[in-house]
Order: structure tokens, then C-alpha cells, then sequence
């Protein structure tokens, strides 16, 4: 199937190289990704995903195996970018619970927030559509050496609030925040605002006592995140405690 790797990266390289100053190693990989990255930008991509690509009216069953193929054997970050664009696309939402086996080996890929932030997107509709498959699997990344999966682990549980139609009891959600406290990476803590933020949208009250409780050991990245949506006097009474904890 490596035919299938050179024919996205072979399609991708045909559109116009990024112009800007912008380093996308720098920006998107934060430092820590070793991917190639080919400088394009989102439009083009998706471009590239409407034209599809000779395999692209495969059967679904198919084109699973090809796209898996594709994120686990190329090194380029927009060619699996393209792996997680088929999986993201809406129409595929009814096949993803049954396909959780595959995907939950992409999370071994995952060395930057872009991909990161996608395959949680992914891994939320599962959680939404079968909870008792994929969470014991978040639960064991929440305690791995590896920051991605525990960054996984928790933007997996809800991502968007508004784009859910179920969400986990608080408990199960705060029961895997909570060790993410005080690990020391900062996509970690952008993850640990993220849910937060999203888990006040749903859970308000008791949500802003888990904050006020742990007031202390939130990070500036993720208390930037998780007031957010509180009203003003919500987030100046935890201003106030943040600074008489120091």
C-alpha cells in the first residue's frame, strides 16, 4: 500500500507552498514533532480531500485499511493529515465506534497539537457512541510517561461541549483531569483549560468549586482557559484566591 503514501504526498505537492513567515515545524509541532511538513495551509488540504485520490471510491471497509496504512507509514504531516481528514469528514461518523480498534493505535503518532486535536475530535463521537469501549483505554493514557496521550486522554472527553449530544458524569471527567494538575507540559495544561472550560459549559456549579478547591495547582495556561466562559465576578473571586496562594 506504500503506492498510496506517495500518490497523497505526490497530489499534495502539486498545490502552492505556504508564502508566509510562518514556520510550521515551529508553530505546529511546538519544537517536539518530527514529522516533514510540506507548508500548506488548511484550504488546500481540504481541496485536495474533495478531489480525492485513485483509491478514493473504494469501499469503506477499504479505504479504513488504506488511510490507516497511510497515518501509520508516512512522515509527513499533511499527507496524515489526510488520514485524519477521512475519519473527521461527518459521513463517517456511523463506522467509527466499530473502527476504534484501528484508530486507537493512532494515538501512538502523535507528536504535535493540530493532530492531537483532531484525532480527539475522532475519539469524542466514539466516547459519545460507545463510552464502556473507549474510556477505560483514556483512563490507562492518563497516567502514561507519554504527555500526548495524557493530553488525549483528556480533550477526548468532551472537546466541544456544543457539538456533543451525551457527555460523561462530571466525575469521570474530573477523575482524569485532576492528575493532570500539576504535569509539567504545556499542551497538557492548554488540555486541562480546554476541558475545563468546556466541562463548566455543562456541569457550571460544580465545576467552579473543582476549580476553587484546586486553585493552587492550576497552571496559568490552564486557568487562562478555564475561566473563560465564567462570568466577571466568578473569575475575579479566583483571581483573588490564585493570588493569595502564592
Amino acid at each position: 500500500m506504500n503506492q498510496h503514501v506517495l500518490e497523497v504526498e505526490q497530489a499534495l505537492s502539486s498545490f502552492p507552498k505556504r508564502t508566509s513567515s510562518q514556520n510550521p515545524e515551529a508553530y505546529i509541532g511546538g519544537g517536539q514533532s518530527n514529522l516533514r511538513y510540506i507548508g500548506l495551509r488548511v484550504p488546500h488540504l481540504q481541496q485536495a480531500m474533495q478531489k480525492g485520490f485513485s483509491f478514493s471510491h473504494n469501499k469503506s471497509d477499504e479505504l479504513v485499511k488504506i488511510w490507516n496504512h497511510v497515518w501509520l507509514n508516512s512522515d509527513c504531516y499533511e499527507v496524515m493529515s489526510m488520514a485524519l481528514a477521512w475519519f473527521y469528514d461527518p459521513k463517517q461518523k456511523a463506522i467509527l465506534s466499530r473502527h476504534w480498534p484501528v484508530l486507537k493505535k493512532w494515538s501512538s503518532r502523535i507528536d504535535n497539537w493540530a493532530h492531537s486535536d483532531t484525532l480527539s475530535v475522532i475519539y469524542a463521537r466514539i466516547l459519545e457512541q460507545n463510552h464502556q469501549a473507549i474510556y477505560p483505554t483514556l483512563v490507562k493514557w492518563n497516567s502514561s510517561k507519554n504527555p500526548w496521550l495524557r493530553r488525549l486522554s483528556i480533550v477526548s472527553l468532551i472537546y466541544y461541549s456544543s457539538q456533543r449530544e451525551k457527555i460523561l458524569p462530571l466525575k469521570k471527567i474530573l477523575d482524569l483531569v485532576h492528575p493532570q494538575l500539576e504535569f509539567n507540559h504545556y499542551y497538557v495544561q492548554k488540555g486541562v483549560g480546554w476541558t475545563l472550560r468546556e466541562a463548566y459549559n455543562v456541569y457550571p456549579d460544580k465545576t467552579f468549586v473543582f476549580v476553587e478547591k484546586n486553585i493552587s495547582k492550576i497552571s496559568a495556561h490552564a486557568f487562562s482557559a478555564a475561566t473563560e466562559k465564567m462570568p466577571p465576578k466568578q473569575k475575579q473571586h479566583l483571581k483573588g484566591l490564585r493570588r493569595a496562594s502564592k
